[in-house]
């Protein structure tokens, strides 16, 4: 669930920057691609009473506050032909807005870094807006604190701070890639659209087979587990005991590859690679048998 004022939220770095814009391209169309620059608004609404399309979501009643302002109610994701998208509706109006690419996402106000699966990033904030009422006490927002969608780009939106009504949110990506943005009213909403990004074949064929397999799997790392799958020797050792159920004689032949003698004497050569450009698992990509290639 969705925890608002002082929750210190986590953060991962990334070392890439998106292409960024707002606009008024249709509903249901994805954002072209803008100049290099924030999305930031002092919003002008898009189209009124026009629904947004929603995909997989996570509604949130509207919880009216008697304070004056914007609450988020709800946030919901989907993925679209050629783009994914997120949606933040509000009661109370339209806050301001920006959403900006960076290396890495902060906690508001204590610092902490928040995990995000991907290779990119994007922080938003809306200003002038809160996830909490304050009288009567209680959340506007009660869905999950985190969404992992894991869609094509949009992968992971975590909170960043509900503080002093700056409301703020981390977003994980694929891959570096456009985005746009657009506002709606009747309900208010903020729609951020996301452009699907090539990212090729999954090169793994043990364990982590696909990109959607390593994303969760990076996100779960990121987040402090299983914290040997970044050190190579180990997934080695790892895919030896699940063939053998022993303990292997293993050799390091260079950064990436490995020799791994087995029971019978034989050795086999394992070879693999970090698959993003951020710290996250190591997969392996080819095993070479004693008398033939997987």
């Amino acid at each position: 669930m969705f925890t608002v004022k002082r929750l210190p939220v986590l953060v991962l770095t990334a070392g890439l920057a998106l292409l960024a814009g707002c606009g008024t391209t249709p509903v249901g169309q994805p954002g072209a691609p803008t100049a290099s620059a924030p999305a930031t608004s002092t919003p002008t609404p898009g189209s009124a009473r026009t629904p947004v399309p929603s995909g997989g979501s996570t509604p949130a009643p509207s919880r009216a506050c008697p304070q004056a302002g914007a609450y988020l109610t709800a946030i919901r994701t989907g993925r679209h032909a050629g783009f994914d998208r997120i949606v933040f509706e509000f009661s109370g109006g339209l806050p301001a807005y920006t959403a900006v690419p960076v290396s890495a996402v902060y906690a508001d106000a204590k610092g902490d870094e928040v995990p995000l699966a991907g290779q990119a990033r994007v922080r938003v904030v809306f200003r002038g807006a809160s996830a909490w009422c304050q009288q009567p006490a209680r959340k506007t927002y009660t869905g999950p604190s985190v969404l992992t969608p894991f869609h094509p780009q949009l992968l992971v939106v975590s909170p960043a701070g509900d503080f002093e009504q700056i409301l703020s949110f981390g977003i994980g990506l694929a891959a570096q890639g456009n985005f746009h943005v657009h506002t709606f009213t009747d309900p208010d909403r903020v729609a951020i659209d996301f452009s699907h990004v090539t990212l090729g074949k999954f090169p793994g064929i043990w364990d982590i087979t696909s990109w959607q397999q390593y994303w969760g799997r990076q996100y779960s790392w990121s987040n402090g587990h299983q914290p040997w799958l970044s050190t190579p020797a180990m997934v080695v050792e790892a895919w030896a005991r699940s063939r053998w159920h022993t303990a292997p004689v293993i050799h390091q032949v260079s950064a990436d590859t490995f020799q791994v003698t087995g029971p019978d004497g034989r050795i086999d050569t394992v070879t693999g690679t970090r698959p993003v450009t951020v710290p996250g698992p190591w997969v392996i990509t080819k095993i070479t048998y004693g008398d033939s290639a997987a």
